[in-house]
């Protein structure tokens, strides 16, 4: 299933590259403009395939992503299944997700009340405190 960015999308994507110093080659900006558009995460081979055929070989979106995830624009994410996932990293935009053991779909989670959780950890003299916090169970699709 090819899909074509959005303008606002492909104008974003111009600016990320640019302010983190990357070449903007069609290649990259087209792939962080799928992450851009799209809520994630996706694994290599969806955001391959979302490309089109012919686009970019599979080793080029790996290598985007992995470039993209070294300036901070992409997050990893593992849930389990050893499949390896990329998101956009959106810093205004904190969320969780909660992964179905069955098919393995994942839906996000956007509220993330641990505002207390982080000040004790600030508390105790850390400093750029982050956290992930993955659910896992059995969604309603699955359920008997």
């Amino acid at each position: 299933m090819k899909t074509n960015p959005s303008p606002k999308a492909k104008d974003k994507s111009l600016e990320l590259l640019r302010g983190k110093g990357l070449n903007v080659t069609h290649p990259r900006r087209k792939i962080l403009a799928y992450l851009l558009d799209h809520h994630g995460p996706f694994s290599v081979e969806e955001i391959h395939q979302s490309m089109g055929e012919g686009f970019c070989d599979l080793a080029t979106v790996y290598r985007c992503l992995g470039q993209f995830e070294k300036k901070g624009l992409v997050e990893r994410r593992y849930f389990g299944d050893d499949i390896l996932r990329y998101e956009y990293l959106d810093h205004a935009h904190h969320h969780h997700h909660i992964i179905c053991t069955q098919c393995k779909a994942v839906t996000q989670l956007d509220d993330c009340d641990i505002a207390k959780l982080e000040s004790m950890v600030k508390d105790r003299g850390y400093r750029d405190v982050s956290h992930t916090l993955e659910f896992f169970g059995v969604c309603a699709k699955c359920q008997p």
